[in-house]
């Protein structure tokens, strides 16, 4: 009996939830349907800059507010649906936060190289990766010429079945990092 309530139930959330409960008009299966392209498509027609890793560090020290980089691979699973929240997340924030993406790699996983090169220039430990930076012109935290400390990083990749609590955990992240 309790398998059965047990199924009904996950039965249940698959069958009804066609809306997310966030707040915001956001189709879940739009949702699930935009995950399967790779990330550069996603967000192609987003507020997200592109830029390249040799010009990350110059769009993070110039920055007049607030910045978001998100490290990805164009053609990995957990990149894209990282970037499909990005792609519905951004909007809200404009005027707050820049958000900038760096193509780590076009498919897959980075090699050991790459992955060691990341680690020792951004202090990135996996990708997709974002970092976080909030301090923004003369308060900036300089631990050497080309290294800037991350004030948060985050590594979670979101599975479809919690997308929606994945975003609303996004947003109010977002809110209480923004909020001085």
């Amino acid at each position: 009996m309790k398998r059965i309530i047990h199924w009904s139930a996950i039965i249940a959330l698959f069958a009804f939830p066609l809306r997310m409960q966030t707040g915001d008009d956001i189709n879940i299966n739009q949702v699930r349907q935009l995950a399967t392209f790779p990330v550069n498509q996603i967000l192609q027609n987003s507020a997200v800059e592109k830029i390249s890793i040799e010009h990350c560090w110059g769009k993070i020290k110039g920055r007049n507010k607030p910045i978001s980089v998100f490290f990805y691979s164009n053609m990995a699973g957990e990149s894209q649906r990282v970037a499909t929240i990005i792609k519905y997340v951004t909007p809200h924030y404009l005027d707050k936060l820049s958000i900038i993406r760096v193509q780590v790699i076009n498919k897959g996983k980075p090699d050991k190289n790459t992955a060691s090169d990341l680690l020792s220039r951004f202090s990135l430990d996996k990708t997709p990766g974002i970092l976080f930076y909030d301090n923004v012109g003369e308060n900036m935290v300089l631990e050497d010429e080309e290294y800037i400390d991350a004030d948060h990083k985050e590594y979670r990749t979101p599975r479809m079945f919690f997308w929606n609590a994945y975003y609303s955990g996004v947003r109010k992240k977002l809110d209480k990092l923004l909020a001085d």
